[in-house]
């Protein structure tokens, strides 16, 4: 009993010891992989810039910050260059975040590619655009836009120039790309429609007077063909025809016969 109780202490006793010292060599090994990862994630904007943000599109996100789904969203960077090396701006990564969490990604956009060069005591503007989709309707997201530059020697620096939460609103206008196209579709289909109502009508009309025409110039021809009428039958009609005027005419005539 004794000697199973010893073993027992002794069983226990090193794997307590062998937990402590994985315990010790973890957290001596990993710390300063840990702090090296969060320097190289660390990096800041640079003393001789000095950057800029204004939405431009819709007009009034500056103030309400709100976006409608299908619409584009459109914003300028300004970058001024108070230094005295040359700057290049690289680009810029615009990106949805959780509301109640900026280090969850929701929708990464594409970057907007810039490279451009900025003198010292030089200030340009840059431009970027993007559409919410509609699956963000109605739900508030972070929006964040970083700016990736670096100076004449190599350094690299990040300005992150917006970095607040926007509500997506629905678009309710009623009309959208699809409701375009259905309108203009059944415009054209309308008029084709008149076109060939106008044709039809058109022939029916010249059918309807030409057969009138017809009827008309039966029924009022004057003219007579004597070719087939034998000429003693016309020579005895012209004689037997009464000759007009009054009776004493006539008897005189007779007489005269």
């Amino acid at each position: 009993m004794k000697l199973t109780s010893i073993l027992l202490l002794s069983v226990l006793g090193f794997c307590a010891v062998y937990a402590a010292d994985v315990v010790d060599g973890e957290v001596t090994d990993d710390a300063p992989k840990a702090s090296q990862e969060e320097d190289d994630l660390t990096i800041g904007a640079s003393p001789d810039a000095e950057l800029a943000f204004h939405f431009v599109q819709p007009a009034d996100a500056n103030v309400l910050h709100e976006f409608y789904t299908g619409k584009p969203v459109k914003f300028l960077i300004g970058f001024q260059n108070k230094g005295e090396k040359d700057f290049t701006v690289k680009y810029s990564e615009t990106s949805f975040r959780f509301p109640t969490d900026y280090n969850y990604h929701l929708q990464n956009f594409t970057r907007g590619e810039y490279n451009r060069r900025v003198s010292p005591k030089e200030e340009v503007t840059l431009d970027y655009g993007f559409y919410a989709h509609e699956t963000f309707a109605g739900r508030p997201v972070g929006l964040v836009v970083n700016v990736h530059y670096q100076d004449a020697d190599g350094n690299v620096f990040v300005n992150n120039v917006f970095n607040q939460t926007v509500n997506i609103l629905e678009d309710d206008s009623g009309f959208s790309g699809e409701t375009g196209f259905l309108f203009i579709f059944f415009v054209a289909l309308s008029i084709g429609g008149l076109y060939l109502a106008n044709q039809f009508l058109s022939k029916l009309s010249r059918k309807s007077g030409l057969s009138k025409r017809r009827v008309v110039e039966q029924g009022t021809s004057s003219e007579v063909d004597f070719e087939w009428i034998p000429r003693d039958a016309v020579k005895n009609k012209e004689k037997k025809s009464p000759v007009a005027g009054s009776p004493k005419a006539r008897k005189s005539a007779k007489k005269a016969e």
